[in-house]
Parts: structure tokens; C-alpha cells; sequence
């Protein structure tokens, strides 16, 4: 079983994703995957994240074809290095940003360049995204009002985006939203005041129909 999480850099992606994997690993075998550019990668996949690097924080070239392709590059040596091998195993495989990244970010780059209506870029990435490896069986979007989520990444990062990048990622938001609305595979887990507890318990309810029965959810005492 594979679940991604999803959202804007602040949202909590990889406290929740470490929380869930840390959560299941008392009751099944878990492999918790890190977002791209934290983890180590095969030569292949450091050649294609050098590839990546473009230097602005969210790898962004002059070109949203590239990005898109190059995205999808990445995911499907992640998924065929790290992701197929555990799954194989049996084991839940805990994805930090999934299929619905390489979306939102490239949908983002459209929205905001090429005012392309999101139904059509949508059709369009999803069949770049057929490429970059089979997509989780849950992916939870952890939604935060945008303003609020980009001040949680500036106060962690120690330092603010630009005034284009903030209306960048108001446009990832956005590109979100139009992919929940046709992603039945992408539930949306509203995080606003919620405590790291509390969306802990929202991202149980959000995958509880695959990890139930075999997983109790009552709090581990």
C-alpha cells in the first residue's frame, strides 16, 4: 500500500508523514520514503535531480514542459528504486509528495504563465504523469490557507521567498484545489488550527478504509 502526502512546503507534510509511518510501524512493516531532496538517491536519480536544480526553491525552469518531464523522470526512478522493491515486501510505503506534486507545481507554472484552463492541463499531466510510475493508493492533501502555510516554511527556512515566489505558490494552492475537485484518489484534510495531534487524528480518519481492520486506531498508550 502506498500513501502520499500532499501540500504547500509548511503545510506539515513530513511531520504527518513521520507520524503515520511512526503510527503504523507498531502494527505492520512501514517504509518511510523522504520528499526528493532529502533523501540519497542511485546515480541515476542524483543525475537527474542535478538535472532538476535549476538553483530557485522550487526547481523551476524556463520551461513548464521540462519541469513537468523532468518531474516525471524523477518519480518513476524513485518509484522503481525505492518504492516497487518495498511494496513487493508488503509494506506500506509512507510517500513524502507524490503524483499530485509533480501536478499542482507544473498546473501552478500553467495557471500562472500560460492562463491554460486547469481542466485541459490537467487531462495533459495526467498522461505525463502515466510515465512517472503508478500513483498511491491514497494521496492526503494537508490544506492550509496559503498565506498561512508560506509563513510557516519562511519562519522555518529562516528567511522569506520573494514577493514572485509567494504568488507562486498561491497558484500551487490553487492548482490543488482544481485537481481535488476531479482526484477522487486525493483527500483533502483541512489542517487550518489544527494541532499536530489533531491532524494526526484527521490524516487517520483520511486513510482509515486501508488501514482497517488490520490497524486499531485508538492512541498508542
Amino acid at each position: 500500500m502506498l500513501i502520499a502526502f500532499e501540500g504547500l512546503p509548511g503545510a506539515g507534510k513530513t511531520t504527518q508523514s513521520r507520524a503515520l509511518a511512526a503510527f503504523l510501524s507498531h502494527r505492520r512493516a512501514v517504509t518511510y520514503l523522504p520528499d526528493n531532496l532529502t533523501r540519497d538517491a542511485a546515480p541515476l536519480g542524483r543525475t537527474l535531480l542535478s538535472l532538476f536544480d535549476s538553483g530557485d526553491p522550487f526547481s523551476r525552469h524556463d520551461s513548464v514542459v521540462t519541469d513537468t518531464y523532468l518531474a516525471a523522470a524523477i518519480r518513476a526512478d524513485t518509484y522503481a528504486t525505492h518504492i516497487a522493491s518495498a511494496l513487493g515486501t508488503g509494506s506500506t510505503v509512507i510517500e513524502d509528495r507524490g503524483l499530485h506534486t509533480l501536478y499542482s507545481y507544473s498546473l501552478a507554472g500553467l495557471l500562472q504563465k500560460h492562463r491554460t484552463p486547469p481542466q485541459e492541463a490537467i487531462v495533459w499531466l495526467q498522461q505525463v504523469g502515466a510515465l512517472a510510475g503508478p500513483a498511491a493508493d491514497r494521496s492526503v492533501w494537508l490544506r492550509l490557507p496559503s498565506d498561512d502555510a508560506i509563513a510557516r516554511a519562511e519562519q522555518r527556512q529562516r528567511h522569506p521567498y520573494t514577493d514572485e515566489q509567494r504568488a507562486f505558490l498561491r497558484y500551487v494552492h490553487d492548482a490543488y484545489t482544481a485537481l481535488a475537485e476531479t482526484a477522487p484518489d486525493l483527500r483533502v484534510v483541512d489542517v487550518s488550527g489544527l494541532s499536530t495531534d489533531d491532524t494526526h487524528q484527521a490524516v487517520l480518519a483520511a486513510v482509515d478504509d486501508l488501514i482497517l481492520p488490520s490497524a486499531d486506531l485508538s492512541p498508542i498508550s
